[in-house]
């Protein structure tokens, strides 16, 4: 399974759409119980929201394909705390991508401290729980950006959309910050 996740994560670095859709449905359809292949097939929709052109919204029915691997995920993997990190994650940036914005914006967010209170101890759970909140203590934000820092590097060290995204999107310091 590992090759052929690095063949479609290829697949992802050229923005090869098609191709990539194909792949991840291909493999997901054969096994809808892999959470690692629902996890990045989902990221891979949800990232084509901004990134793919309208000929392939039209095509696989972006949006509701999106909400569809949404609510499988639910079903399947929402005892686990990563599901509900990545799930509450995107739900939370773009509620309205899945229907009712003020339902979804908050359920996107009960998903985060879901997965903070199945894993107290993942410093990556909480920057994102914290950054989902609207009154944070910002010294108590800023300082879960720090602690998470060497984690998120760690966790989203490997190749496809997710990895990149989470790397440029968590991980907040520059090289002088652990001086």
């Amino acid at each position: 399974m590992t090759q052929k996740l690095q063949y479609i994560f290829e697949l992802e670095e050229k923005e090869q759409f098609n191709e990539t859709f194909q792949a991840y449905n291909l493999i997901y359809s054969a096994d809808k119980s892999n959470y690692e292949v629902w996890k990045h097939f989902y990221f891979f929709l949800w990232t084509a929201i901004e990134d793919a052109p309208s000929s392939f919204h039209d095509k696989v029915n972006l949006s509701h394909r999106l909400q569809v691997m949404y609510e499988e995920g639910k079903v399947r993997f929402s005892d686990k705390a990563d599901f509900n990190f990545v799930a509450g994650y995107t739900v939370s940036i773009f509620p309205y991508e899945y229907g009712d914005y003020e339902d979804l914006e908050k359920e996107g967010e009960e998903m985060l401290l879901k997965a903070t209170l199945l894993e107290p101890k993942n410093l990556i759970y909480k920057l994102a729980y914290l950054g989902s909140l609207i009154n944070v203590d910002q010294n108590e934000y800023r300082k879960a950006e720090v602690e998470a820092a060497p984690k998120v590097l760690e966790t989203f060290k490997g190749t496809g959309l997710l990895n990149k995204y989470f790397r440029q999107v968590l991980y907040r310091l520059d090289k002088n910050s652990f001086r």
